[in-house]
């Protein structure tokens, strides 16, 4: 049963769409079936064809906003205009491909309520379309860190509405990280309240972290960097250092649990093809021995008819 009272703030769900209404409509199934109420669900059509008979889905309990972009703005500016067309105290963000489980309002709300925080999120995981290794974020809030690295995706957000737009929105000239930039911005201003459950799923697509892509971010990333480097301190680079050494380590760990596994099959293949082979010659020994078996009994035989 949904969460809902006098005392519980409206929150609104900003969700960027192109042209993807299959995955539209499962992203509007995992919103209406949070638990928390009141709630809203702010739709931003980016150039896409018509969503209406998606948005017709919708059961009662969840009111719909549609924003319709007859040309694509771009990533920041559907997230403005959602944030703009919004009418809850409270925002989050689902893109068209991902996930919310059923308590993730729910829980981000009571978190930023129990530590009066203005900006929330929680524990998030990443899962591949190709079915590749899933991975889970859910770093504590760290300045320091979040300096130097995003560590927390849009989709596991809550934000009061209107430190949003205190800070003036998303930054409508990055292609990508708008997120990340906005997020730097806040924690100048707020402290984040983190929630370690997982309560969202953030779907990857093949490709989106490679080749082109992964050039243009890398190039949005220093761009990025470069805005807000003046504000970097060198605990700040200190800690990133640190989180590098720990995952250069965790990586020779598995590349080193990596090689012993693949000698283990090596060996495992190696005595497996002598057993095979032992058991080649032995059926081989054993056809031998019928064959000539067999040729003595036709010489006994044969002999037998000419005493005959």
């Amino acid at each position: 049963m949904a969460e809902s009272g006098p005392c519980l703030p409206k929150i609104s769900v900003v969700v960027r769409t192109r042209d993807r209404q299959e995955l539209l409509s499962e992203a509007l199934a995992s919103i209406q079936a949070q638990t928390y109420r009141p709630l809203e669900v702010v739709v931003v059509n980016d150039g896409g064809g018509p969503v209406d008979g998606v948005l017709a889905t919708v059961e009662a309990g969840v009111s719909v906003v549609k924003v319709e972009h007859p040309e694509p703005r771009g990533r920041a500016a559907a997230l403005n205009a959602g944030v703009a067309a919004a009418t809850g105290a409270w925002v989050a963000f689902l893109d068209d491909d991902d996930l919310f489980l059923p308590q993730h309002l729910a829980l981000l709300q009571a978190t930023a309520s129990a530590k009066n925080a203005r900006v929330a999120y929680a524990g998030c995981r990443l899962v591949p379309w190709d079915g590749g290794e899933e991975e889970v974020f859910a770093t504590p809030f760290h300045r320091d860190l979040l300096a130097v690295a995003n560590f927390i995706p849009i989709c596991a957000v809550l934000v009061d509405r209107s430190v949003l737009l205190e800070v003036g929105g998303f930054d409508e000239s990055l292609p990508y990280l708008e997120d990340w930039d906005m997020w730097l911005r806040l924690a100048e201003r707020h402290d984040f309240a983190f929630c370690p459950e997982v309560t969202s799923i953030y779907r990857v697509r093949p490709g989106s972290v490679g080749g082109e892509m992964a050039a243009e971010r890398w190039a949005v990333f220093e761009r990025v960097l470069a805005k807000h480097w003046h504000k970097v301190t060198p605990a700040q680079l200190a800690s990133r250092f640190q989180q590098l050494e720990k995952a250069i380590a965790e990586q020779r760990r598995l590349i080193r649990e990596y090689r012993e596994e693949v000698a283990r099959l090596r060996e495992e293949n190696r005595f497996v093809r002598e057993l095979a082979e032992a058991h080649l010659l032995g059926v081989v020994w054993w056809l031998h021995r019928l064959w000539r078996g067999w040729q003595k009994w036709r010489g006994r035989k044969g002999q037998g008819e000419k005493e005959a």
